[in-house]
C-alpha cells in the first residue's frame, strides 16, 4: 500500500479548497498537490475530465466511462478551462468528502 491510496481527505484539506479556487491552473503548494492527487487519483471508469466544444471557448465536464468507451458529457458547459477545473473540484470533492461546495 503507498502513501497516496493511505491518505484520506480530511477538514484539514478544507483550507486548500480557497486557494485552488482562486487558481486551478498552476503551480500549487505540496500539500494541495496531495490533496489534488488523491482527487485525480481514480479509476479511469467515473473519473471526471473536460471536453472542448470550442478550442479556448468553451468546455463541457464529462464522465469517462471506461477506456475506449465514450465519455458521458453532463450538464456543466464552462468558458474557460479555470472555471472547468473549479467544476471538477467539487464534483470530486463531493464525491471523497460528501459535501457540497459551492
Amino acid at each position: 500500500m503507498t502513501m497516496m491510496t493511505r491518505y484520506k481527505v480530511s477538514d484539514e484539506d478544507r483550507k486548500w479548497i480557497e486557494t485552488f479556487k482562486d487558481c486551478p491552473v498552476g503551480i500549487h503548494p505540496p500539500e494541495l498537490i496531495r490533496l489534488l492527487n488523491r482527487l485525480r487519483g481514480e479509476a479511469i471508469e467515473g473519473k471526471y475530465c473536460l471536453v472542448i466544444d470550442k478550442a479556448h471557448h468553451e468546455w463541457t465536464v464529462a464522465e469517462m466511462q471506461g477506456r475506449g468507451k465514450p465519455v458521458k458529457l453532463l450538464d456543466i458547459r464552462v468558458r474557460t478551462r479555470a472555471e472547468g477545473e473549479w467544476e471538477i473540484f467539487k464534483l470530486r470533492w463531493q464525491r471523497h468528502t460528501g459535501e457540497s461546495l459551492l
